[in-house]
């Protein structure tokens, strides 16, 4: 890996790309989704237009438009958070942080997901051993390609679109050999203009007393904050990690 930089700059690194990938290694800690905000309000300056989001299911795109467009609403789309993304403490309110602020700065808000029901009737119809032998494609397979054109779209309808996408690292970049990330699939689509940011280190609450570090850093280094190019496994495009201090206080900072 690189030398680390203490200066976390989100226009930096995102460059001239029209897309960036802003991917959390783990759901669980709260302060991923509060780091996204950071980089969101600095990469709207930098010219960004669109925010896309897996943790919202593309059949509330309505209800996210009427929210994004009058400010009501939004109770909606929290309480889909809450029934579906509780994976630790505080982890539903801070989706919901991050979704308000990519609507006080300015990006129009995108539903990047499948139904749950529609993940479950492909994997169905394509269990893991089928997906492995490369006879059929399983949710996550089908969620990426969906994904990919969807921001392709975004992207195709003028050049001055440029998108933030928020999702777990292993729809960003392959999660397996035979699934396909989105640094691969957006390529193919012909935007050649990529960036994948990893969030590393925090810590994950799953009460106001239990928490865990998630640091993989040595020494002093698990608290501090601090970015570096490169990720640890394959991608198809420039990457770079941000680093999350280990601390308790999982809203410290916002």
């Amino acid at each position: 890996m690189n030398k680390i930089n203490m200066d976390v700059n989100y226009r930096t690194m995102a460059g001239n790309a029209r897309l960036v990938m802003l991917g959390e290694s783990s759901h669980n800690p709260a302060i991923y989704k509060y780091e996204a905000i950071k980089a969101l309000r600095q990469l709207k300056t930098a010219g960004f237009t669109h925010f896309a989001i897996e943790m919202l299911p593309r059949s509330m795109q309505e209800k996210i438009e009427f929210y994004q467009r009058t400010g009501k609403g939004f109770n909606v789309i929290q309480q889909y958070f809450n029934d579906n993304w509780a994976w630790g403490y505080l982890v539903p309110k801070a989706y919901g942080e991050l979704v308000k602020a990519a609507r006080e700065v300015g990006l129009k808000i995108i539903a990047l997901d499948l139904t749950l029901d529609e993940m479950e009737s492909i994997d169905k119809s394509c269990d893991y051993d089928n997906s492995l032998a490369g006879n059929c494609f399983n949710s996550h397979t089908i969620r990426n390609m969906v994904w990919a054109q969807n921001i392709s779209n975004i992207l195709n309808q003028t050049n001055q679109n440029r998108v933030v996408a928020f999702m777990h690292r292993w729809h960003a970049v392959r999660s397996t050999k035979y699934q396909e990330g989105l640094d691969t699939l957006v390529k193919m689509e012909g935007t050649l203009k990529l960036r994948f940011i990893d969030f590393i280190g925090g810590t994950a609450c799953y009460s106001q007393r239990s928490c865990e570090g998630y640091s993989d850093e040595k020494g002093n280094l698990k608290k501090q904050y601090f970015s570096r190019e490169g990720f640890p496994f394959q991608t198809a495009v420039k990457s770079y990690q941000v680093h999350l201090p280990e601390n308790t206080s999982i809203v410290k900072g916002i």
